[in-house]
């Protein structure tokens, strides 16, 4: 059994948003799994599926949702900028996203990528022109791109640590 609820209020969500996938498995005797919140975001698909099963269906995983951030009243998901960054065959898989609370008030991210064969500072330049207006295009907010060699960010052999949020709470 497959539910989507509101994160924060465990609420369902209405079809076609996203939320947090709960699922129910009962087909394990010795251990079944009642209600269990996977933190993972997706959005339930409406049509059934072409196979005939009628259980939903949910989206792909949009991410986390311990790892989603609130920027400018924008839910960001680290999965939907590691989707626009695998477009770039120039960018490598390691990315940062600062947030940092300016003396203005204003939040401001800072989105640093790492480029294979990037000699020059034009092309770095270009690239992170390119990326910061298909965020802006796609997600609805502005940020900045930094440009960097490839291996300036750390590395880890457990999942990277994608978002530093600077923000005084």
């Amino acid at each position: 059994i497959l539910e989507l609820l509101d994160p924060d209020t465990l609420e369902p969500v209405p079809a076609g948003e996203t939320g947090e996938m709960v699922v129910t498995t009962l087909g394990k005797e010795a251990s079944p799994l009642i209600r269990y919140r996977t933190r993972d975001l997706t959005r339930l698909i409406e049509h059934p599926c072409s196979c005939g099963n009628i259980f939903p269906m949910h989206d792909k995983i949009l991410g986390r949702s311990d790892d989603m951030v609130v920027f400018r009243g924008v839910n960001v998901y680290p999965g939907q900028i590691d989707q626009i960054l695998s477009t770039i065959p120039e960018i490598a898989s390691e990315y940062q996203m600062v947030l940092d609370r300016g003396d203005d008030g204003r939040d401001y991210l800072t989105l640093k990528v790492e480029c294979h064969g990037c000699p020059d500072s034009l092309k770095k330049d270009e690239i992170a022109k390119m990326i910061s207006e298909t965020i802006k295009k796609k997600m609805l907010f502005s940020c900045t791109t930094e440009v960097l060699n490839y291996d300036s960010l750390p590395r880890s052999e457990k999942k990277s640590k994608r978002v530093f949020d600077n923000r005084a709470n």
